[in-house]
Formats: structure tokens, C-alpha cells, sequence
């Protein structure tokens, strides 16, 4: 295998579908997202792209049979609207490839007229909260007022860059007509976030009026929270020690035993 490839398995007849992306990323909050919109809108699959791009490595099942590592494309219809969402194992390993595999993917939805592009992810604060936000960002203002109404965050963040295929399909997308928004969970960044995702994937399906089960994702959350804990216990202890420090209060062996 040379270049990217894109295997049918069938080929739908979509009507201006909404495209959905939740390729794994920081906290795998839009993988999470949208695997479980797989799962509970029992989507079916249309499509496979492979590509030498990504990591060198096959994934065994639990009997020992051999796939290559690949992304995936489903689609389902809801209240006669249809969708299509992408899911996978990996994102392409380096900036070249990250623009020739969000091209081909952008060449699989453009054939059926997509109205927008959704793109899912995590941004990382560093930080444990209670509650998730979710942040956003659009090709089109337009787009901006319609989904502050659901509480997406447009603001706030000074700017900054968005990496990788949630970022690459909006950019690209935008030179191929087509609008996009890219929806992030606030996660702390160094965990499997199922709270950011669940956030995240209420507010995706508000915007788009989808009914969809949480109940699975809720014991995925339990399973951060308890993750999140010990990270905000080890954060205040840095803090404590570190205006200890400040203060005289402590020397730096004190420092190193909080930092650990």
C-alpha cells in the first residue's frame, strides 16, 4: 500500500446528509462521542479507508484474528434526515499525511452533498472541573449565534490553533463549499474522558434534535470521575506545596515529595 485507499462496502443513497467526526483525539472525547452515536443509532457501515499513514501495527480481537488499522464510515437516517459518521483507530502520524487523509476523507461525504461537517474533539485545559464546557469554532459566523443558544463557547479562548482532522476538515471543507463546526469538550488532557464526552454528545444531539440512550456513557463517566479525583488531589497538593514554597514554609525536599 502506497497511498491512502477507500474500500466500499456499499454505497447509500444519502440526501444531504450532516457528517459527524470523532476520530480519536485529546482524551478521546470525540471518539468516545461518536462511537456511542454508532452504538445507539445502530448506524451502519458504508466505508473503510486504510492508509500507510497510519501506525505500523495490526489490532487482534479477543480469538486472534488480524485487522489492519483503519477509519470507518456509517450512516443512519432519523425523522428523514440522514447522517454519516466517522470513527477510527488512528489519525494520520504526520502533517502531510493529516492533509492527504482528511482529503480523501472529504472526497467520500463531498459525492453526497453534506450540509455540514461536525467535527468532535477534546481541549485541553490542564484542569479538573465539575462540569464540562463546550467550546466551538466555525467556518461561518452564521453558525455562531445559532449554536450559542445550546451553550457552545465561542469566545474566551484568545484564539489558538486546532490540530489534526478536526481542524484539517473544517479548513478544507470551507474550500470545497461546504460549512463545518468543530464542538470540543473541555477535558484536563492526560485521560480517557468519558465526562467531556457525554458533555459534549448532549449538546451535539440537542443542536441536531437526535433522541439518543446515555446510560452506557454514564457508567464510562464514573469510570473518569473516580481518574479525575486523584488528578485534582495531586494538583492541589502541587499548589500547596508550591505556596509553601513561596512563603519559606518549606524546603524543596518537602517540594518534590508533593510533585510526584
Amino acid at each position: 500500500m502506497k497511498e491512502t485507499e477507500v474500500h466500499y462496502i456499499s454505497k447509500p443513497k444519502l440526501k444531504s446528509p450532516v457528517f459527524i467526526e470523532g476520530l480519536p483525539g485529546i482524551g478521546l472525547v470525540g471518539k468516545i462521542a461518536a462511537d456511542h452515536l454508532i452504538q445507539k443509532t445502530k448506524a451502519k457501515k458504508f466505508c473503510e479507508l486504510y492508509s500507510p499513514y497510519f501506525p505500523p501495527q495490526v489490532i487482534t480481537d479477543k480469538q486472534g484474528i488480524v485487522r489492519l488499522v483503519k477509519n470507518e464510515f456509517y450512516y443512519f437516517s432519523d425523522a428523514g434526515r440522514d447522517f454519516i459518521i466517522l470513527t477510527g483507530d488512528f489519525q494520520g502520524m504526520t502533517p502531510d499525511s493529516q492533509y492527504e487523509i482528511s482529503g480523501k476523507i472529504l472526497d467520500v461525504i463531498e459525492q453526497f452533498r453534506p450540509r455540514i461537517i461536525y467535527t468532535l474533539g477534546g481541549l485541553g485545559t490542564g484542569k479538573v472541573v465539575k462540569k464540562p464546557r463546550v467550546y466551538g469554532a466555525t467556518t461561518n459566523k452564521d453558525h455562531i449565534e445559532s449554536h450559542k443558544k445550546y451553550g457552545v463557547i465561542f469566545n474566551g479562548r484568545e484564539g489558538g490553533g486546532i490540530f489534526g482532522a478536526s481542524g484539517l476538515l473544517l479548513g478544507l471543507g470551507k474550500l470545497r463549499g461546504i460549512d463545518g463546526v468543530c464542538l470540543m469538550g473541555e477535558t484536563v488532557g492526560h485521560v480517557v474522558d468519558a465526562k467531556a464526552a457525554k458533555t459534549l454528545l448532549e449538546t451535539l444531539t440537542k443542536i441536531l434534535n437526535l433522541n439518543i440512550d446515555m446510560t452506557d456513557l454514564e457508567k464510562l463517566v464514573k469510570n473518569t470521575e473516580r481518574e479525575l479525583a486523584k488528578i485534582k488531589t495531586m494538583q492541589e497538593e502541587q499548589a500547596k506545596a508550591m505556596q509553601l514554597a513561596m512563603t519559606g514554609q518549606t524546603s524543596e525536599e518537602d517540594i518534590m515529595r508533593y510533585i510526584r
